[in-house]
């Protein structure tokens, strides 16, 4: 976490040098120095709810329902990082047009792995969801 506060502070940093040394993608660096700041928030959330989930388990508190806003929560994250980075990949693709080949594998890459997240948490939502209804389901027999 605290490598993340580190970063998204020497984001403008180096955006700025960077628009210095190269006067072609200066009008880029502050919009994008944002969105870069703005995904790593993101996953700074998803660490947040990721650790309240883990001290939820350390209580024996996983399968109670208040532990599905949490999930939701890293959901929400992931899409809206998920997307950030996307639209910056399109928006260099077919935009402004620049970035090429790597900048498709990036795009493919972000959209793979985010929705490949998705997918997977998805999944583990539905297991909790149903742990949570054998566990009532149990309590109530016992």
């Amino acid at each position: 976490m605290l490598g993340s506060l580190i970063v998204q502070v020497a984001i403008p940093v180096n955006a700025r040098s960077a628009g210095e040394v190269f006067p072609e993608i200066e009008p880029l660096t502050a919009p994008y120095a944002t969105l870069a700041i703005a995904a790593i928030v993101g996953v700074q959330v998803g660490l947040v709810a990721t650790w309240r989930l883990a001290s939820m388990v350390s209580k024996d508190r996983i399968f109670d329902a208040s532990a599905l806003k949490w999930v939701d929560v890293i959901l929400v994250a992931l899409i809206i990082t998920t997307g950030l980075a996307a639209a910056v990949f399109v928006h260099l693709i077919f935009i402004v047009q620049v970035g090429g080949p790597p900048a498709l594998v990036g795009l493919g890459g972000a959209v793979t792995l985010g929705l490949s997240l998705l997918l997977l948490l998805a999944v583990m939502r539905g297991l909790l969801v149903q742990a949570i209804d054998y566990r009532s389901e149990l309590a109530g027999v016992v």
